[in-house]
């Protein structure tokens, strides 16, 4: 049984001669050491733009024989040949015997090209006419250099193509002019046929790199989330729209998409947000978009606030400083004139779902021309899981939007539920994880680049390790500022401080507003990070996942993973890990289920 060269015949291949011979090949008891290479191609063919030889037989201490294979009836008129039922024509046919010479020498002046000792092989032509009795005799081709139907019924195909090898031999030896033959040195090895394969055609495997692959899925995320600008679309026929979906659909970039445009119809903007390093990237992106910039007041809103109040503010502040003092010393001044109210034609607000209590609308209504219910205004927040701040109990919220109903009845709700963000394996792992419903609509990343790696640890000195390792695993793909290790805990008290403490010559670094453009891998609390995203997240001190806080910090931190997430677990956590991701799958086939059912039964006449 021969080697074949690919192993089976493609489905393409609608030849009934070749898919013959090439189970005679493989079945043939005779052929064990041979290697037959199957529809080999010729990129460098010497008459045609491209050829192709059906079968290159390689028979060891013999030869290699180029085959050409003619199934169906073959006739010749005027020296034109015609095969099938296809009708004469004056354009000239080259005929079988021709087309198996000009493919062998090809190959062969390719196979020495690459390794002159092989060009002294013998490689000989033929044609086999598997479904019809050839009787023709001919000056331009030998008795002996072809088979047909009544030698294959008779004959195996080994001994069919020894025939003619053989045959090659003596008339080779008896041509004066072929002084590179050698009786000896013309007959291949086993071990010049395995290097004529790889000649001919070798195995090979590219890998696409990690790098590449991670720039590629880069701009897809990009021109994904500039298709989401569609949305903005809205804006033109409802001045004040709510845009609310879950992580991963683009809001901020929305939101800068909508600042930028109000900047350049020339209208005073206020672009607020609430975190900190947020604020600062987004005065970084608006800048840099275009014209118009000192229309814009772009920051946090506390920021903001204090610029207002006048007042002075240390990081040991209160709760009730910021949610409670601060905007009522804004609006004390701006009714005692001291400062301008209204001062802006539109508000855009990103991570509203935090935004958006009493104190801090009150003040949003003060400063917009035609207040919250008659001015131009768009709020983007993720209102499911990501509030993280605002504390619900004491403020007796329970539905954020309704909040924003009271103060502007007519305001438009615009839903997004495509995922522009994550790849698919983080952007599902979202949903099953965190218990997402509903989840995405799409995901448009559907690459399988990303992934998501969970490690669970016993000690502070074992998630100091899995930190170390991934830092190095990741390094082999990412650049270190592509990496952000994010905490629960306080940068002080997290794994990370603890390592760079211990690692000297590792450059893990604090994560500050000054310094987020640094070259380096920087950590920093989920808090902090929130409104960001990174193309790689590491995930730490992580000890509890049950209750509300600790899943909407977990959710908030996976979101920010791009390509790649890896999640540090206590072990405490693990049977919750798994509960959770147990009942999510669960949940999530259910609901698969019963959208399948949904659409059939609206299917039905």
């Amino acid at each position: 049984m021969a080697r074949m060269i690919p192993p089976n015949i493609s489905f393409s291949c609608s030849s009934p001669g070749e898919r013959l011979l090439f189970s005679r090949f493989r079945d043939d008891p005779a052929t064990s050491n041979w290697i037959v290479l199957h529809s080999l191609g010729i990129a460098e063919h010497p008459v045609r733009r491209e050829g192709e030889i059906d079968f290159v037989v390689l028979v060891p201490d013999e030869g290699i024989l180029c085959l050409e294979v003619k199934a169906g009836q073959v006739a010749r008129e005027n020296g034109v040949w015609k095969y099938g039922k296809e009708p004469f024509t004056d354009k000239s046919s080259v005929g079988p015997f021709r087309q198996a010479s000009e493919g062998m020498h090809a190959i062969r002046k390719q196979v020495a090209q690459v390794n002159p000792g092989l060009g002294r092989l013998l490689f000989f032509s033929g044609v086999f006419f598997t479904l019809i009795d050839f009787e023709e005799t001919s000056p331009e081709w030998h008795a002996w250099q072809y088979a047909d139907r009544s030698m294959l019924s008779r004959h195996p195909v080994s001994e069919c193509c020894l025939r003619m090898l053989r045959k090659a031999h003596d008339h080779i030896r008896s041509v004066p002019s072929a002084k590179w033959y050698d009786p000896l040195k013309s007959r291949p090895t086993e071990l010049q046929l395995k290097e004529l394969v790889k000649i001919l055609r070798g195995d090979f495997e590219y890998f696409i790199s990690p790098r590449v692959e991670l720039e590629e899925a880069e701009r897809r995320i990009a021109r994904f989330t500039e298709e989401q600008y569609s949305a903005l679309d809205v804006l033109e026929e409802n001045p004040r729209v709510v845009f609310k979906g879950p992580a991963g659909t683009g809001k901020t970039l929305l939101a800068i998409e909508a600042a930028s445009r109000a900047i350049n119809r020339k209208k005073r903007t206020l672009f607020v947000c609430y975190n900190r390093l947020l604020g600062h990237w987004l005065s970084k992106q608006v800048k840099s978009s275009g014209d118009n910039y000192e229309l814009l007041e772009v920051g946090t809103l506390h920021q903001f606030l204090l610029r207002l109040s006048g007042m002075a503010a240390t990081d040991s502040e209160s709760p009730d400083f910021w949610t409670q003092e601060l905007p009522a010393k804004v609006i004390e001044r701006a009714l005692e004139d001291i400062i301008k109210a209204p001062q802006f034609d539109y508000l855009v607000v990103d991570e509203a779902q935090d935004l958006v209590t009493e104190e801090y609308l009150d003040v949003m209504d003060l400063l917009l021309e035609g207040g919250l219910s008659g001015g131009n205004w768009a709020f983007f927040g993720d209102f499911e899981r990501q509030a993280i701040y605002i504390r619900r109990e004491r403020d007796g919220i329970t539905d954020v939007p309704s909040i924003l109903r009271k103060r502007s009845p007519f305001h438009f709700s615009f839903p997004l539920r495509n995922n522009c963000r994550n790849t698919e394996p983080i952007a599902i792992g979202l949903e099953i994880a965190c218990g997402l419903d509903p989840g995405y609509s799409r995901i448009l990343e559907d690459s399988m680049a990303g992934e998501i790696e969970v490690h669970f640890y016993r000690n502070a000195d074992e998630q100091e390790h899995l930190l170390e390792q991934s830092l190095h695993g990741l390094g082999n793909v990412f650049l270190p500022n592509e990496i952000i290790v994010l905490s629960t805990r306080e940068d002080s008290s997290s794994v990370a401080s603890r390592l760079s403490a211990r690692k000297k010559g590792l450059d893990l670094r604090p994560l500050r507003q000054e310094a987020m453009d640094t070259k380096c891998t920087a950590f920093t609390t989920i808090h902090a990070f929130k409104g960001l995203e990174s193309p790689a997240v590491i995930l730490t001190d992580v000890e509890k996942l049950g209750g509300d806080k600790a899943s909407a910090l977990i959710y908030v931190g996976m979101s920010r993973a791009r390509f790649k997430l890896v999640m540090l677990l206590h072990e405490n956590c693990r049977d919750d890990y798994m509960r959770v991701v147990q009942e999510g799958f669960l949940a999530k086939k259910r609901k698969e289920e019963d959208h399948g059912r949904s659409r059939t039964k609206s299917a039905k006449p």
